[in-house]
């Protein structure tokens, strides 16, 4: 049983970074596409509803080897300091399997319709909150071991910084065609 544990905790921290990339990739892509058009942007571009959806296969990987970490340390996680951490989690995977619903709707209604309907908002804020949390965990996490948590960090506050960048490159190009 113990020899299982620093396994265990691999595999925890491999699934959370893999899902952290899946994340930061379905966030960042509709801006990688309008900011560097090219056939990989626009190839996750059009393909982030999958992002999404093996986001979410990743992260319940991820909830597999919480289940069986509870299993091995079920006193740790009865305890009332982990009552806020089991709540939150919980709430987490409930954002992130609302994403894989919509991501498949989408997904079954574009093939239907032969075109893409646009994310509604509520999609889009909960795909900002599930960034925000994974962005925070990792940028806090920099305290612990600067090696390991700040090119995650960088990474999920780079996806953010495109997506900024592409929201504001319209309004830039139109100011400047009415200049000239």
């Amino acid at each position: 049983m113990r020899s299982s544990f620093p396994i265990l905790m691999l595999y925890l921290r491999v699934t959370a970074r893999i899902s952290a990339m899946l994340l930061a990739a379905a966030f960042a892509a509709p801006g990688l596409s309008q900011l560097w058009p090219a056939a990989f942007t626009a190839w996750m571009a059009a393909r982030r509803g999958r992002l999404i959806l093996l986001f979410a296969l990743s992260h319940t990987l991820h909830l597999g080897g919480i289940v069986t970490l509870a299993a091995l340390a079920p006193a740790h996680f009865l305890s009332k300091a982990a009552l806020a951490g089991l709540i939150g989690g919980a709430l987490g995977y409930v954002l992130i399997y609302y994403l894989a619903w919509r991501a498949f709707v989408q997904q079954r209604n574009a093939e239907l319709r032969g075109s893409e309907l646009r994310p509604p908002k509520l999609e889009t804020f909960t795909l900002y909150l599930v960034w925000a949390i994974f962005t925070l965990v990792f940028t806090a996490g920099i305290l612990r071991n600067a090696l390991i948590y700040a090119p995650l960090a960088a990474v999920m506050w780079l996806a953010l910084v495109v997506r900024i960048c592409a929201k504001l490159a319209p309004a830039a190009s139109s100011q400047s065609s009415a200049a000239a």
